[in-house]
């Protein structure tokens, strides 16, 4: 065998693909034409071959930090790609990570692999001293035979919003179409545009996605032309777009990956009608899943009945990675105490009865809020825009079940305390 490091896949790339598609989660963010326009620094691509056959190769983007060569799934970043692993024969796993391992274990290095499925194959692979943390969950949901019996699954509330908005939207000559490998440039173009706008209307600078929009768009095209990628819109009478949704489709899974649309008060609910005729056409095509992909959003739990974990895995070789990685968790420690201490001591006792004495705290200016996503979404985003402007008078508690959200949220508003809190399970 033979371990070979190149900066493109050129001529591998179908054969790469090949082995993707028999993965045992065969992610989008793994395809050829996905990888060759995202990289965030130098792309590494480490090839397993058996003579002239691919059998195996990790995807990765380098860079530097000192004298430490830094080694990420390649596309890591602003685009957050999900489900992550090396990719493998399925009968020479064990060659392919043996010799990947045998790679990776020299000189200085801090290997970080961010967005891996649970038991990918790359924990067997990647040498050192590290550790592996849960991220956030990737909901999902099994495809029934027809949109109806889906439809039929979901909570009330949504079931309600979805019917009476679609008759609504149509009385007023809202349409849906699909920008996909049968559209002329023009209107693939017209889509990403019509994406980018619409998704820049509502998060604006608060989207990280919007930060490496043209490698996005670039590989978007691509995805279109090979029929892997599409773009789904809702278009009133005169041919604008009034919401738009990006998904892949790859190996029988629909894989919804970002969306925009007009918040106009007489358009609510429209990105819900949208998402459900997204829904009915992965099940006319044969999709077995609907995959929402990372973020543990409430909307995403109406979504889907299913939720995938993903992994952090953070290893470090050579002394100097070793000590890269100490370091980390070192500072994870402080911030933890940090958080514990602040908890503590924004503690506040309220007597029995003393609500309404004077010069006590008054229960109307608190002000208490409560997320369990897994990572910042849309409701998160709002709320930080409101507790900034929220008058000083109040008394905020940002609490959660996961403290980078509850610190992203709290950055907002300096004065605000924070509490972290266990995830409701059942």
């Amino acid at each position: 065998m033979e371990t070979r490091v190149v900066d493109r896949l050129g001529t591998h790339a179908l054969a790469w693909d090949a082995l993707v598609e028999r993965s045992p989660l065969p992610s989008p963010f793994l395809r050829s034409w996905w990888l060759a326009e995202v990289a965030v620094g130098e792309p590494l691509y480490l090839l397993v071959f058996d003579a002239a056959e691919l059998i195996g190769g990790l995807a990765l983007q380098r860079s530097t930090r000192g004298r430490v060569e830094v080694l990420e799934f390649l596309g890591s970043g602003p685009l957050e790609p999900d489900h992550l692993d090396l990719v493998a024969d399925p009968d020479r796993v064990d060659e392919v990570v043996a010799a990947i391992r045998s790679w990776l274990a020299a000189g200085d290095r801090l290997i970080d692999l961010v967005g891996a499925r649970p038991a990918a194959w790359a924990l067997d692979a990647v040498p050192g001293w590290g550790h592996v943390t849960q991220l956030e969950v990737a909901p999902y949901v099994v495809l029934p035979g027809d949109r109806a019996a889906y439809l039929a699954t979901r909570p009330g509330r949504m079931r309600s919003t979805i019917t009476r908005t679609t008759k609504r939207l149509a009385k007023a000559g809202i349409t849906f179409r699909v920008v996909d490998a049968g559209a002329a440039a023009a209107d693939v173009e017209s889509a990403l545009t019509a994406l980018r706008d619409l998704h820049d209307g509502r998060w604006g600078e608060a989207s990280g996605f919007l930060a490496s929009w043209e490698s996005f768009a670039a590989a978007a095209r691509a995805g279109i032309a090979v029929g892997e990628f599409r773009l789904s819109e809702l278009v009133d009478a005169d041919g604008a777009v009034v919401a738009v949704e990006a998904d892949f489709v790859v190996a029988g899974r629909t894989s919804f990956y970002q969306a925009g649309r007009l918040t106009d008060h007489e358009l609510r609910g429209s990105g819900s009608v949208l998402r459900y005729e997204i829904i009915g056409a992965a099940i006319k095509s044969g999709c077995a899943e609907f995959d929402l992909l990372r973020g543990g959003e409430e909307y995403k739990a109406e979504w889907a009945d299913h939720r995938r974990g993903l992994i952090r895995i953070r290893r470090g070789v050579g002394v100097r990675g070793r000590a890269l990685v100490a370091a980390a968790l070192a500072n994870v420690a402080v911030q933890e105490r940090r958080h514990r201490a602040s908890v503590r001591s924004s503690a506040v006792t309220v007597p029995s009865g003393a609500v309404d004495a004077p010069g006590s705290l008054d229960a109307s200016a608190r002000v208490v809020f409560y997320t369990d996503a897994a990572q910042t979404g849309g409701a998160e985003s709002v709320a930080k825009t409101l507790l900034a402007e929220l008058d000083g008078r109040f008394d905020v508690l940002v609490m959660g079940t996961t403290q980078a959200v509850i610190d992203d949220i709290a950055a907002v508003r300096p004065a605000a305390s924070t509490m972290l809190l266990p995830p409701i399970d059942d």
